[in-house]
């Protein structure tokens, strides 16, 4: 079940910037019931369609990259907007996977581990802090150079405000949401279902939050009724109260294209980022946030 894991615990930061406080930078957004990813598997972007690329699997595979392959997949919908075609591979996850966690990849864990436990402990194979991986994109010396596009800052999406999460997807191309996911999503056979609603009995038993593991998706489309993300190489379909009851984060990131024809955002969004990075810490940041001097990192 690797593909649907490795999201370390949601953080939080005072510091992060809102999406609410941007909204005044931005004009009134289309009617606009579908847009990105459909189930047909293709980037539906106003009249243009750009099909899906089929590539290899990114999950299942062994490691708990969720974090990274959500990276990735949200650049692609970054290509598909601007016309291109890119198929992020598992080889292009593991990279960002060793940069923004301890993760590392060496033959002594195989060589000498037969389990996955051992494997998993010789390489540090425990999942990535959404929180930190996107500090380390929107990074000044651009660390992920090569490995993902530029991204000017990250902006974190209100708690349970999914006209956001549909804006940001219009907007910036989509949003990483970390899930608390249930056994529910699974199927009498243990496979994952395309559709990830909350049963009708609510959010208890197998659909208890977390039941099955802590994941991160890309959400990159959706319609008037649904929202989708592809996980372990298939399109899921999420019902708005599913993301409701089990997102704990949800962050959009800003690519520079975005701020091309937006002056005024692009201004005020150098200005926040700037006093972010000169400011002392904020009185209100508790004193055991230890990533402060390491992780000021935006």
């Amino acid at each position: 079940m690797d593909a649907l894991a490795g999201r370390l615990a949601a953080e939080t930061d005072i510091r992060t910037l809102q999406m609410s406080q941007y909204l005044q930078y931005l004009d009134q957004p289309p009617d606009t019931p579908a847009y990105g990813l459909q189930p047909d598997s293709r980037f539906h972007l106003g009249d243009l369609r750009v099909d899906l690329a089929a590539g290899e699997p990114l999950g299942e595979v062994g490691f708990q990259n969720c974090v990274p392959a959500a990276m990735a997949l949200l650049a692609q919908s970054w290509y598909a907007a601007a016309k291109e075609q890119y198929t992020p591979t598992l080889e292009d996850t593991l990279k960002i996977y060793e940069k923004v966690s301890p993760f590392h990849r060496g033959t002594r864990g195989r060589d000498q581990h037969s389990t996955v436990s051992g494997r998993r402990k010789a390489q540090n194979d425990f999942g990535a802090s959404l929180l930190l991986a996107l500090k380390l994109w929107v990074n000044q010396e651009r660390p992920l150079a090569g490995l993902l596009p530029d991204a000017r800052a990250f902006l974190e999406i209100e708690p349970r405000n999914l006209d956001q999460v549909r804006e940001a997807v219009l907007r910036f191309g989509g949003v990483l949401i970390g899930l608390a996911l249930p056994q529910s999503i699974k199927d009498g056979k243990g496979v994952p279902r395309d559709a990830w609603y909350v049963p009708g009995y609510g959010p208890v038993y197998d659909a208890t939050p977390g039941s099955l593991s802590s994941h991160c998706v890309a959400i990159t489309g959706y319609s008037q009724r649904e929202f989708f993300c592809l996980s372990a190489g298939r399109v899921r379909r999420l019902s708005p109260e599913f993301l409701l009851t089990y997102a704990e984060e949800a962050y959009t990131v800003v690519q520079p294209s975005a701020l091309e024809g937006n002056p005024p955002l692009r201004e005020q969004l150098t200005q926040d980022l700037f006093e972010l990075r000169t400011s002392d810490r904020p009185g209100a940041m508790p004193a055991f946030n230890h990533r402060w001097r390491g992780g000021n990192i935006m």
